[in-house]
């Protein structure tokens, strides 16, 4: 897993040089093109709160791959067909999930 660098997260005061904090990154790699950081730095620029636009702009981009599009449209399919389960409590789950 790549280490990332948060700047927005960090126990250090501001303006400390060690304020940047490395983290894995759980999330898949999503590599953007130069037009597609530009265009969303623009767009987080033009925000009143732009580090959270922007935070929340590229932490969420994976959600817009080909690939996770197409787990979203089989989950909606299943919901549409009625193939679905839901538990009053967590016991439950656990226990119909182990029979699976």
């Amino acid at each position: 897993m790549d280490q990332i660098v948060d700047p927005f997260h960090s126990s250090t005061a501001p303006g400390d040089p060690s304020r940047s904090a490395a983290v894995a990154d759980p999330r898949p790699a999503v590599p953007l093109s130069d037009a597609e950081i530009v265009s969303l730095v623009r767009r987080a620029r033009s925000s009143i709160h732009s580090k959270d636009a922007l935070r929340a702009v590229t932490e969420q981009a994976y959600f817009w791959t080909p690939e996770w599009q197409a787990k979203e449209n089989t989950a909606n399919l299943a919901i549409a067909e009625g193939r679905m389960q839901t538990f009053d409590r967590i016991d439950e789950m656990i226990e119909f999930l182990v029979r699976q």
